[in-house]
């Protein structure tokens, strides 16, 4: 028979005690938290063990450890407390009309093609509505969703996370392309930059295993090239525009960042150049992200609509190019 955790009596104390207990790794810094005495918080940590029937914590040198049962139990209740939370909040939004606080993630490139048009557009039409927007890999970005940190993910699903821990909208590929500083005396020319050009420079490059590296080194092998090693490595996009601009090195980066700094839409030339080569450099394809059964409020409806729209709209721009 399954245990029901409701019915042998699971309250919310339980679960707020247990999601603390995860952070602070005291029973006395738990109890401090919640508000609450540590013989009470002794209390509860005995009645979660004989709902469950299993050690959720052991006592360690430096305090307290959750078990696999209660780690299990913790992150569980992390999602159940932040959907209270969200219900919460949807109930104040309906009442007071559309408002509130929505927290996005979301990878560089679809940051800059869809989440900045689609918050231009919100901030004008919801001014009430505040919004926090996280911009990061897509390990730390799931991570922070999975967490409650936020309300939804534009970001691709990492390996690391197991697939049922999300409902998953896949929005498109994310291309990218490398880029050079205008003048550069090797490219004068950004046209048709040959393979080998580009092995003889020094280069900005990711992380080792980070996607964008991947792809680069991936579309270098399909040349059969060996790929480039590249003296410094960089995990900020804005530094990486910062030491192309200043330097002689290439760099790869996402297509729609390039695009915002290159000057080529009003004709002029930007402080960079994006270079055309025969390289395919792009990334897997990246959802707009939740959690599994997550109801967002009625304001990260609102906005994440406001973004798959603009998304949707550019993917099919970009589709036509190839007509």
């Amino acid at each position: 028979m399954a245990l029901d955790l409701i019915q042998k009596g699971l309250k919310f104390p339980h679960m707020r005690l247990l999601v603390e207990l995860g952070r602070q790794k005291k029973v006395t810094s738990a109890a401090s938290s919640l508000g609450i005495a540590q013989p009470a918080a002794s209390r509860l940590i005995a009645e979660i063990e004989d709902i469950v029937d299993a050690e959720v914590c052991v006592r360690t040198g430096r305090g307290v450890e959750l078990t696999e049962i209660g780690t299990f139990l913790a992150d569980r209740c992390i999602r159940i407390l932040q959907e209270v939370s969200d219900t919460g909040l949807a109930i104040d939004q309906q009442k007071r009309g559309v408002s509130g606080h929505v927290r996005i993630g979301s990878v560089t490139g679809p940051a800059v093609e869809h989440v900045i048009p689609a918050l231009n557009s919100i901030r004008d039409r919801y001014p009430d509505i505040s919004i926090f927007v996280e911009v990061g890999p897509s390990t730390n970005l799931a991570g922070m969703l999975a967490a409650g940190s936020l309300d939804f993910a534009l970001s691709r699903l990492p390996a690391t996370l197991a697939s049922a821990t999300f409902d998953e909208q896949p929005i498109g590929r994310e291309p990218a392309c490398i880029i050079a500083r205008s003048g550069h005396p090797d490219f004068e020319n950004a046209r048709d930059a040959a393979l080998q050009a580009l092995l003889k420079q020094d280069w900005l490059l990711p992380p080792e295993g980070a996607p964008l590296r991947a792809s680069l080194e991936d579309a270098f092998r399909e040349h059969g090239l060996t790929p480039p090693t590249g003296s410094v490595t960089v995990s900020s996009f804005l530094f990486t525009l910062i030491m192309v601009q200043s330097s002689n090195a290439l760099a790869p980066i996402a297509k729609s960042v390039a695009d915002s700094f290159a000057g080529e839409k009003e004709g002029a030339d930007g402080p960079i150049k994006i270079l055309e080569t025969d390289l395919k450099v792009h990334l897997n394809t990246y959802s707009l992200l939740t959690r599994t059964g997550q109801k967002l409020t009625p304001a990260a409806q609102l906005v994440a609509d406001e973004v798959v729209r603009r998304a949707n709209y550019s993917s099919g721009l970009r589709r036509q190019d190839f007509f």
